[in-house]
């Protein structure tokens, strides 16, 4: 599929670009974006994302379509799928922080729903040891989950989390389609089920949802510390 804006080489830059800049000029004019606390963060998740990243790549669960990047690498991966996992929650997480200055509201019982859809999503992957993306998804889903419960269960109890989420797929259903239907991404046979939602397979809203239940947690917790070395 062609589209007119973003063909050829840059294409997979132009994605990142249209994400990264015109976040940065909003959280410009916002103001109070804790930047310390959100590049903790990516330094304590992005490393799981990347190493899942260059064995799948490795092992053609997935490939990048060398007439939409740069060219230039990080081991097996193009520079621009590296930053990615920069560019993402900082233009994801400003959703978040502008949430979480609003009046939130305490759902006691969504942190089991979490606990139990976790223990789940665990339980079942081995189901699907065919699918090398479907299986690694549904760990990491268990993997955030349970870890968020462990760890914060009063994120997985705030209203405003979970409003962030529902409002995380707006930009994902946007980006996530360029990236799909040039294609950037190209899945290897047999990675995914086959089940897509217009040119994106179910799998990647899983993959979101992991990925910025994780981002948002650590960044939650390097908020908490900086609040209390502060007093």
């Amino acid at each position: 599929m062609e589209i007119p804006f973003l063909v050829g080489r840059f294409a997979y830059a132009e994605i990142d670009s249209m994400m990264f800049f015109p976040t940065l000029l909003i959280s410009l004019w916002m103001g109070g974006r804790n930047y310390v606390a959100l590049m903790k963060s990516v330094g304590v998740v992005a490393p799981l994302y990347l190493f899942w990243d260059f064995l799948a790549t490795y092992r053609d669960s997935w490939a990048f379509n060398p007439s939409h990047v740069l060219g230039l690498y990080v081991v097996n991966l193009p520079v621009e799928e590296v930053m990615f996992f920069v560019v993402t929650p900082f233009a994801t997480i400003m959703i978040y922080d502008f949430l979480r200055r609003r009046r939130d509201s305490r759902v006691r019982w969504a942190s089991w729903i979490s606990l139990l859809a976790g223990v789940a999503s665990l339980s079942i992957s081995p189901l699907f040891l065919a699918h090398s993306y479907t299986f690694v998804d549904l760990l990491y889903m268990g993997m955030a989950l349970i870890a968020s419960w462990l760890l914060d269960r009063g994120m997985l109890e705030s209203l405003n989390f979970w409003r962030f989420m529902a409002l995380s797929y707006v930009p994902f259903l946007v980006f996530d389609f360029f990236l799909t239907a040039l294609p950037v991404v190209e899945y290897g046979p047999g990675s995914i089920l086959g089940v897509r939602v217009i040119t994106i397979p179910v799998e990647d809203f899983i993959y979101s949802f992991s990925m910025l239940t994780l981002y948002t947690l650590f960044y939650r917790y390097f908020l908490g510390r900086q609040t209390a070395n502060v007093r």
